[in-house]
């Protein structure tokens, strides 16, 4: 009897030359071998290389399980002997498949990317004031800008790779956010204007009255965005607070006119 090719009783269509006797019942069917992968790029060939960069998504879509966050992953399946992969859906996390012949590589959480993020080395801005030499007058208009020290992270530096389980993560440093506190009892509220010298700067404060030593410092708070392997940028939904800025102690004193005789 010659065999004819006959459509199995599930979802997926036969590999090319995989054929069924009609003396073969319709009720039994191959041996199928299972994978998982990162739940992104193609749907068609498992192995088809991902920029991972654009993967951000399958490490977010899944609700977390038991307070800890999953991934989501591609499901695919192969008969036994052959070679074509069939996609069969996705599932978020693992799905203990069986006959699993491989699993994706370990990859990090959008919490893991944004943990890191918040270890890396950044510098701590000081207060550059003006007038010169930390003093200034009450009623005088005085001027703070934010200046970060040399040879740490700040605003616009890119780190260097980080290595989160399989992906190679850069980060690049945003502008930041600014909380000028004037050492007075006030404070300039958050701002992303880090100040600047006279007669321009932005960040200005005028003393009422004179103090011995006003404590003034800038608290600044950080975001960013990371790439995996030289992709396209990832915005970070969250930021880096800056903890024990140094303090540049400033001398408000008040002027005094007085007469001398020539």
């Amino acid at each position: 009897m010659k065999a004819v090719e006959k459509k199995a009783a599930w979802d997926v269509d036969l590999p090319a030359g995989a054929q069924w006797s009609d003396a073969q019942p319709v009720s039994s069917g191959p041996t199928w071998e299972y994978r998982e992968t990162l739940g992104c790029g193609s749907t068609s060939n498992p192995d088809a290389p991902n920029d991972l960069s654009s993967c951000s998504l399958a490490i977010s879509a899944c609700p977390p399980v038991a307070g800890r966050a999953v991934n989501q992953l591609y499901l695919w399946r192969r008969i036994v002997g052959t070679t074509r992969w069939f996609f069969n859906g996705t599932t978020c996390g693992s799905a203990n498949l069986p006959n699993t012949v491989s699993t994706p590589p370990p990859t990090p959480t959008l919490a893991d990317i944004l943990a890191a993020f918040r270890e890396l080395p950044f510098g701590k801005p000081t207060v550059n004031i003006q007038p010169e030499g930390d003093v200034t007058l009450v009623n005088l208009p005085t001027y703070f800008e934010a200046q970060w020290p040399a040879g740490r992270l700040g605003p616009g530096d890119v780190s260097k790779p980080v290595q989160l389980l399989s992906w190679s993560v850069e980060f690049r440093i945003d502008p930041a956010r600014y909380d000028f506190d004037f050492g007075d009892g006030s404070s300039s509220g958050w701002t992303t204007d880090r100040g600047g010298p006279h007669p321009d700067g932005g960040i200005r404060h005028t003393y009422d009255q004179s103090r011995p030593q006003a404590q003034v410092k800038v608290d600044a708070t950080l975001t960013g965005s990371y790439r995996v392997g030289g992709g396209a940028w990832v915005p970070l939904d969250g930021l880096a607070d800056l903890q024990d800025e140094p303090v540049t102690t400033l001398q408000v004193r008040e002027a005094k006119a007085r007469l001398q005789t020539s």
